[in-house]
């Protein structure tokens, strides 16, 4: 639709031929022009929209704002009143509230099913890494406990143990942030014409949580091997 060159100065003054909804064909003057706004849902492009003068005779649809402590009684009164005046098509009412999560009800339920799965996922992955933490610290106990005797602190140690599980860590997320960048830009948010392009921020605010969660197993189940007695572990060993 291009209306004087998409001036909106010039646009003004201007007559259109308006035709929609089932509404005889009418011609109207522009005298206004508003900036874009979203008028539909969120994977909608912005359409032409035109505001006129409302003619009884051809409504399509009523917007009311009721205000109402009883609200069933109130749809009751509205409903009569209704009969009155069609008593042949029923009236269908639709608060907006419901009507917004009717249009949204499939986005809601995409967001709970990747936030489920991706609960899933670090769930796993954070038990392979409390057993991979657990296996290895178990394997050097007689390592941890010489390094002690011969003087090692336990902040030391702990490093020692956590270094190799960081180089993992830092390696998966060098992998995981491009990868989850171009997944949602590319897969998850193609169909929102207006999206917010993903910052670095959102990437890593989801790389510290993970990052936390590690470092709290890795942590404390190395200073617990830290912090064990030499004498007694090499007498087992």
């Amino acid at each position: 639709l291009n209306i004087a060159s998409n001036d909106p100065q010039k646009a003004i003054g201007e007559e259109v031929i308006f035709k929609s909804f089932g509404i005889r064909e009418r011609r109207m003057t522009i005298v206004g022009v508003m900036k874009d706004f979203h008028y539909g849902k969120v994977d909608n492009l912005i359409e032409p929209t035109a505001f006129m003068f409302w003619i009884p005779g051809e409504r399509a649809i009523l917007n009311v704002k009721i205000r109402s402590t009883d609200m069933p009684a109130t749809m009751a009164k509205i409903e009569l009143l209704w009969k009155k005046h069609d008593s042949v098509h029923p009236l269908e009412a639709q608060f907006f509230d419901e009507a917004i999560e009717d249009a949204y009800n499939e986005l809601s339920t995409m967001i709970k099913v990747i936030g489920f799965l991706s609960f899933i996922a670090i769930s796993i992955a954070s038990v392979g890494l409390l057993g991979m933490v657990i296996f290895t610290t178990e394997a050097r106990l007689r390592e941890i406990s010489i390094r002690k005797v011969l003087g090692a602190h336990a902040g030391n140690l702990v490093f020692l143990l956590s270094r190799g599980f960081l180089s993992l860590l830092g390696v998966a997320a060098l992998i995981a942030i491009p990868v989850t960048y171009l997944f949602f830009e590319k897969m998850v948010l193609t169909k929102f014409p207006f999206h917010e392009p993903i910052g670095f921020a959102e990437l890593f605010a989801g790389l510290l949580a993970v990052l936390v969660i590690a470092f709290i197993m890795i942590g404390a189940q190395t200073l617990k091997a830290a912090q064990q007695n030499p004498a007694e572990v090499l007498k087992r060993e």
